[in-house]
């Protein structure tokens, strides 16, 4: 009996060890056990930023948006979107990005709201990879209707481990975690928030805290220092810039039902093709694999037109007096 319970006590301590100290982050940061609801109902100031849960974001936009009264304003795409704010508006907005993938996943997030929260104006980004058969070739039968759920339970085995990595390689320090997220001002949720300063408002619009300050002191290490991340995807052909010759008309089609979607629901749709840096414009057209993007405004013009609708080609940062010191990365405006 005493030689199991030794045997038992010396499996027992060491697995302890080694999952008390990322379970502790985890629950430090708000990764886990964090109710967002009651942030929303209670209106508190807040910063979400996970590093290991991000596929509850997805929660927190549907969650903001059928919370609300109806919205005046509401921007709705990639990432790409985030940079817009509710004090860029006169009138109530709300930032749904980040929430959207593929052109055919509009529709159905639209139709995940009630109607009586339709927006009476929607800002849409359509990245350009959206129209490229060889990222998407819109083949994969989608749902409906967009379905979230919030994970914030227990974290997973994956998780605790990579807490460890994390740790290992300094992303953020022991210190760091016992100070945790003591902040008066502010209700900071997730470890990005709380070590980054990077998260969302609650306006959906996006802090990219420390990218940017990185940025602002030519720090090599921040993600996509000079674009090099986003040159390696150019000389691949992944992520986002598979090589393509031609709009994908399976697209122009998915475009074609989202507009007329808007219109029967008295949405008013203003879209834009978000821009890329000056220097991944010039790195895409000396790579020559590129051909489609000089055709997607052309194309989808006569369908805004059709319905009556804004379309605006954003594609080159230059043409309205900008340049690639106001980008955080490649494709993405600060």
């Amino acid at each position: 009996m005493r030689k199991f319970l030794l045997r038992s006590v010396l499996f027992i301590v060491p697995a302890i060890l080694l999952l008390v100290p990322p379970f502790f982050a985890l629950k430090t940061f708000g990764e886990v056990y964090t109710n967002v609801d009651n942030l929303i109902i209670e209106k508190k100031k807040y910063l979400i930023g996970y590093a290991y849960n991000e596929q509850n974001y997805g929660y927190l936009k549907w969650r903001e948006v059928v919370s609300r009264k109806k919205i005046c304003v509401m921007a709705l795409g990639s990432s790409r979107v985030l940079q817009f704010r509710e004090n860029m508006f006169d009138s109530s907005f709300y930032n749904s990005g980040y929430t959207i993938r593929s052109i055919a996943d509009f529709v159905p997030f639209l139709k995940s709201i009630p109607p009586k929260n339709y927006p009476s104006v929607l800002v849409i980004g359509l990245d350009q990879w959206m129209f490229n058969e060889k990222w998407d070739a819109l083949s994969k039968k989608r749902p409906a209707v967009m379905q979230f759920n919030f994970r914030g339970s227990a974290p997973g085995v994956s998780s605790l481990a990579e807490v460890w990595h994390d740790l290992y390689h300094k992303r953020y320090s022991f210190r760091e975690i016992v100070d945790g997220r003591n902040d008066p001002f502010i209700t900071r949720i997730g470890i990005n928030a709380v070590i980054k300063n990077t998260g969302f408002r609650n306006d959906g619009s996006m802090l990219y805290g420390r990218q940017i300050s990185g940025l602002t002191r030519h720090d090599s290490t921040v993600q996509d220092f000079d674009f090099r991340n986003t040159r390696h995807r150019i000389r691949t052909g992944v992520e986002r810039f598979e090589f393509g010759d031609k709009v994908n008309e399976k697209a122009v089609v998915e475009l074609d039902s989202l507009l007329s979607f808007c219109q029967a629901n008295h949405i008013y749709v203003v879209a834009f093709i978000p821009p890329f840096a000056d220097g991944i414009q010039e790195a895409m057209e000396q790579c020559g694999k590129y051909e489609y993007i000089k055709d997607i405004y052309p194309r989808c013009r006569p369908v805004f037109q059709k319905f009556e609708f804004e379309l605006w080609d954003l594609n080159r940062l230059n043409t309205y007096n900008s340049n690639d010191s106001e980008v955080i990365d490649g494709f993405s405006r600060r």
